[in-house]
C-alpha cells in the first residue's frame, strides 16, 4: 500500500478553491470591459431640453389625431423598400414625407428617410443599411413637422406597420 502524498498542485481541492474566486475576477473584468466600451444609449445628453419640448411635440400628435390621419406600411426585408399608404387625404397635399425609425436603446442606429410620392397617398423609399433586431418606433410626418403619426415594427419577425 502506497501512502505517498501528492504535491498540492496535483490535488483536486486546491484547484477547486482557486477556481471559485478566479471566475469572479474574470467576470468582473468582462463587466468592466463592457462598461468602458459600450455607450449607454438610454440617456440623452440634452434630456432637460427634450423634456421641455414634450408639450410642443404632443400638439403635433394631437393635430394628426384631429385630422384623422392613419396609415399602413410595409418593409421589404430583401430589398430594403419602405412603402407607406395613407388611409385618407385629410392630411393635405404632400409630395414628400419624413420617415423615422427609432431604435429603443441605440440612438446611433436611428434611421431618417425622405419618402416620395406621386399621388400624395402612397409614399416610398429605400433603406440603405440592415436594421438591428428589435421593436422599432416608427414616426412619419411632413418635412415641416406640422403633425406626425406613430407606429411600431418588430424586426425581423414582422414587416408591417400600423401608424396612427
Amino acid at each position: 500500500m502506497s501512502d505517498e502524498i501528492k504535491p498540492w498542485y496535483k490535488q483536486f481541492w486546491p484547484w477547486f478553491l482557486i477556481a471559485l474566486p478566479m471566475t469572479a475576477v474574470i467576470a468582473s473584468m468582462i463587466t468592466i470591459n463592457l462598461a468602458i466600451t459600450d455607450t449607454d444609449g438610454l440617456v440623452k445628453e440634452d434630456y432637460y431640453k427634450e423634456g421641455l419640448a414634450v408639450n410642443a411635440d404632443l400638439a403635433k400628435k394631437q393635430m394628426a389625431e384631429q385630422l384623422g390621419i392613419t396609415a399602413t406600411g410595409i418593409h421589404d426585408r430583401e430589398t430594403g423598400d419602405i412603402t407607406i399608404t395613407f388611409d385618407n387625404a385629410a392630411m393635405g397635399n404632400y409630395s414628400t414625407m419624413k420617415f423615422e425609425m427609432i431604435h429603443p436603446t441605440r440612438a446611433n442606429n436611428d434611421v431618417i428617410l425622405i419618402l416620395t410620392s406621386n399621388d400624395g397617398m402612397v409614399f416610398s423609399g429605400k433603406l440603405s443599411n440592415e436594421l438591428l433586431p428589435g421593436e422599432w418606433k416608427i414616426r412619419i410626418g411632413p418635412e415641416n413637422d406640422s403633425w406626425y403619426i406613430l407606429g411600431r415594427m418588430l424586426h425581423p419577425q414582422n414587416n408591417r406597420m400600423n401608424l396612427h
